[in-house]
């Protein structure tokens, strides 16, 4: 499912992540958001998981965002951050939300 650089379907990307995302899932991750800036050719992907993220963790989402880069056509730049947020912090998205951990 190659993505257009000059037109990034923000449904595409969802679908992208949340494939890339099957069996990837760490009990630790509370949300995986994503977002694209087509202009400048540039990728972001947050996850924030209960407390810092282990080692398998962040393995995950670094799997995941390689995946989602390999659906999109061209040269494209990625800022990916994995970020430490504790239940019941509030958790900060990207525009486009694949994953969120259904929390009591």
């Amino acid at each position: 499912m190659p993505l257009n650089a000059q037109t990034v379907d923000s449904r595409l990307l969802l679908l992208s992540l949340q494939r890339a995302l099957l069996g990837a899932v760490h009990p630790q991750l509370r949300q995986a958001s994503i977002e694209a800036d087509a202009a400048c050719q540039l990728l972001r992907l947050r996850f924030e998981y209960d407390g810092l993220p282990c080692e398998d963790a962040r393995e995950g989402g670094s799997i995941a965002t390689t995946e989602v880069l390999a659906d999109l056509q061209g040269p494209w730049s990625v800022n990916e951050e994995h970020l430490a947020a504790p239940y019941p912090q509030a958790l900060q998205a990207l525009a486009h939300i694949a994953y969120r951990r259904r929390e009591a």
